[in-house]
């Protein structure tokens, strides 16, 4: 190593601690010790037992949202695949276009009705039962 070396690496070294001395410096590295002391309160948090708990409950919760959609929309494919809404969007084209139609007709669509309201509670209790 040579005298000019040395006189180089020394004056670098001086100059990195006197950079580290610098005001600009001291506020990094104090925000680095601050946001490493809120990186161990949170990590410290997520072991607690509560926490974990919560975490926990969160996740379940998801999953019985997740499940309950699936189930209806199991529901809505066995609902529609019987005819039922079918049923009753003609149900309600005839209403339409029994407005001023005779009282026989009208005897005929309230049976209609009924046997179709009968139908989709009957299908009701049968999709309730098979939970």
């Amino acid at each position: 190593m040579k005298l000019k070396d040395i006189k180089e690496i020394s004056s670098d070294s001086v100059r990195i601690i006197t950079e580290f001395g610098s005001p600009g410096m001291t506020e990094s590295l104090n925000r680095m010790k601050e946001i490493a002391s809120v990186i161990q309160e949170t990590t410290k948090s997520f072991e607690d037992p509560q926490m974990v708990q919560n975490i926990e409950n969160m996740r379940k919760a998801f999953e019985a949202m997740k499940d309950a959609g699936d189930r209806m929309k199991n529901v809505f494919a066995e609902v529609k695949g019987t005819g039922v809404i079918d049923e009753a969007k003609d149900m309600a084209d005839s209403v339409k276009n029994m407005a001023g139609s005779n009282n026989q007709n009208l005897k005929e669509f309230i049976n209609t009705f009924k046997d179709t309201m009968r139908s989709v509670k009957s299908l009701a209790n049968e999709l309730r039962h098979s939970k």
